[in-house]
């Protein structure tokens, strides 16, 4: 018995000093720890794009994981108290890192203030009280904007480079070939959405807007803009004489997340069910095949053109 309550109070010494070992850490100097973290899919793309193999980029949301009702562990936390920076997309999109990063010593990148924003198209049934979540009418698919990107691209590496001066110009290099690689997306888009019989689509939920606004089409969906909020039967019956008006033959839904309401519907209205990416995660499946933010913007292209039957 002696022996054992000798081994406990070691491990929690071993323990205390770990702990004490990261906070001393997190006084020094920034820089130190080499490690960014991310809160979405795409601020840790961007993020990995830019640093490269020079610095250790995490996500607090894994792959496959539903953005909407992310909550982080105690292993989350531990991790940001390491790091030397948290990236997110800031207190009206993502209220919940406030807590957060107020509960560690990591100093915070919001990117909100940098970005251009839009309303939502219209709340789904429930959504007037998940401010959890993000504030007001915002629609926070913010990446969904490839100005928007561009924008955070720029941001992430002016802070990079501040925070690690010694590899600035790896920053910087990297940066520009991702921007331009954005550039390029939005010429895709540009040219291929340009001459189409159709203007609106049917998705899932409510996570087109940027998209719609840049390239001029209308996209109508039977959740609000969260994926988890559930439509009612007024909206249904909404959504069914528009169907018919528009003569719309698919349904678009990310693949990421799973809908009982657009399975029914489809099936009730003989639409087709087809793919068309959020990009606000990453299923582990996608990830695996090498595919990413970029791959999955050329493959929502591609449905977009078939929806809104471009020639």
């Amino acid at each position: 018995m002696k022996k054992a309550a000798w081994l406990i109070v070691i491990v929690l010494l071993l323990l205390s000093l770990s702990l004490f070992l990261v906070r001393e850490r997190k006084s020094g100097p920034a820089g130190e720890s080499n490690t960014v973290v991310t809160t979405i899919y795409p601020l840790y793309f961007i993020t990995r794009k830019i640093a490269g193999d020079a610095l250790t980029v995490k996500r607090l949301i894994k792959p496959g994981s539903e953005i909407h009702s992310f909550s982080p562990t105690p292993v989350d936390m531990v991790e940001l108290d390491r790091a030397d920076l948290l990236i997110t997309l800031g207190r009206d999109l993502e209220p919940w890192t406030e807590k957060l990063a107020a509960a560690t010593k990591v100093e915070v990148l919001p990117l909100e203030k940098r970005l251009v924003l839009i309303e939502t198209g219209r709340r789904g049934k429930g959504e007037e009280h998940d401010a959890h979540h993000h504030h007001g009418g915002v629609n926070p698919h913010v990446w969904l904007d490839f100005d928007n990107d561009i924008r955070m691209v720029q941001a992430i590496e002016s802070k990079l480079a501040r925070i690690y001066p010694e590899k600035k110009d790896l920053f910087e290099a990297n940066a520009k070939a991702l921007q331009r690689a954005f550039e390029e997306l939005k010429e895709s888009y540009r040219s291929g959405l340009s001459r189409c019989s159709k203007e609106t689509i049917l998705v899932g939920h409510d996570a087109f807007g940027y998209l719609g606004k840049a390239y001029r089409f209308k996209s109508e969906s039977i959740m609000g803009v969260f994926a988890h909020s559930r439509p009612d039967a007024a909206r249904i019956a909404a959504l069914s004489r528009m169907i018919r008006e528009k003569q719309l033959h698919y349904l678009f839904t990310d693949p990421i997340e799973s809908s009982k309401s657009a399975s029914q519907l489809a099936a009730d209205m003989n639409l087709t069910l087809a793919s068309l990416y959020t990009v606000g995660n990453i299923s582990l499946k996608n990830e695996n095949r090498g595919e990413d933010m970029l791959s999955l913007l050329r493959f929502d292209l591609k449905q977009l053109r078939k929806g809104l039957e471009c020639h």
